[in-house]
């Protein structure tokens, strides 16, 4: 007992004396993602980390459930899409883009034993879509570049997991759709693609990294640890499409010959550019046009480049 009792003292004597043991110890970058093939990069940031850092991940199915966690500290990072940044801070809440994460992603799908062969075919048609979503969006800029009004079709609300089966079922005629799931329908053989819809101001965006103002004004050497360690992570999987598709298939289960064949789609990257920056703004005026937000937010507060500009 008295040998315990030295050994204790012994342990805060230490403590008092070096304030600096508990900066010592390892870092751990919390980090929120969707399970989506295009935000796989998430998987890899632990593996170009500094030693004594580490990631723990949790994963969330509603971005508006990570942007939460991000405003009440519960996470640093949260690899989802554009869409719930631009209206947090349309609100005022403090959400910023901290990184690109992958451009493209969608796809406008037809059921195969219909006779759709273009977007002007979808007029009165059944069409899944998932409302204020990036690839609801680029369905909305695709109707509009050929007059038809959002009135002539009728839009059915699912989420992008659901699309496959109600094409399957004969639920709906079309969707406008995301990755793998667009590639599984179209392997299967029961859908085929009549646009990919980037040839509009929104363009290809999709997804990025966000985090708050908060954490990046808080952790900046965090952030700056991060930032190089993401980059690495999306170039990896950007030149090595096989090992990402592997990389889902052993992490969430995806179907690794869709997974593989979905990267055709995907275009990944993590620079935040002057082409990224135009297509945002072009995003946040149609969610404007849309009543989704009220005012456009002050995309030199909702995009913090710094980081990622620094990346060596």
């Amino acid at each position: 007992m008295r040998s315990l009792l030295v050994a204790m003292w012994f342990a805060t004597l230490l403590t008092v004396v070096n304030p600096e043991a508990k900066a010592q110890s390892p870092h751990t970058l919390r980090i929120a993602a969707i399970k989506a093939s295009v935000l796989a990069p998430a998987l890899l940031i632990q593996k170009y980390l500094p030693a004594g850092w580490n990631t723990d991940i949790t994963y969330f199915t509603s971005p508006g459930d990570m942007t939460n966690a991000l405003l009440t500290d519960s996470i640093d990072l949260a690899y989802t899409g554009i869409t719930v940044a631009v209206i947090a801070r349309s609100k005022g809440q403090p959400i910023v883009i901290v990184a690109n994460q992958a451009d493209k992603g969608t796809a406008i799908v037809a059921a195969a034993i219909s006779e759709i062969k273009s977007i002007e075919d979808l007029k009165g048609k059944r069409v899944g879509t998932l409302p204020t979503s990036i690839h609801d969006i680029l369905l909305r800029e695709e109707l509009k570049r050929t007059n038809i009004g959002i009135d002539q079709l009728t839009l059915i609300r699912l989420a992008p997991a659901d699309m496959q089966a109600a094409l399957r079922r004969g639920d709906i005629d079309a969707f406008s759709g995301n990755e793998p799931n667009v590639t599984q329908t179209i392997m299967a053989g029961y859908g085929r693609v009549i646009k990919y819809p980037y040839d509009t101001p929104v363009g290809t965006i999709n997804v990025g990294v966000l985090s708050s103002d908060k954490i990046i004004r808080q952790n900046a050497d965090k952030m700056r640890v991060w930032a190089q360690a993401h980059a690495k992570a999306v170039d990896e999987l950007a030149h090595n499409p096989d090992e990402l598709a592997d990389l889902v298939h052993k992490e969430w289960g995806y179907d690794i010959a869709a997974a593989r064949r979905s990267m055709e789609n995907i275009d990944m990257k993590w620079v935040i550019d002057s082409t990224f920056r135009s297509q945002l703004a072009a995003f946040a005026d149609r969610l404007k046009d849309l009543g989704v937000i009220h005012n456009v937010p002050d995309l030199s507060e909702l995009v913090v480049s710094d980081f990622v500009d620094h990346v060596k």
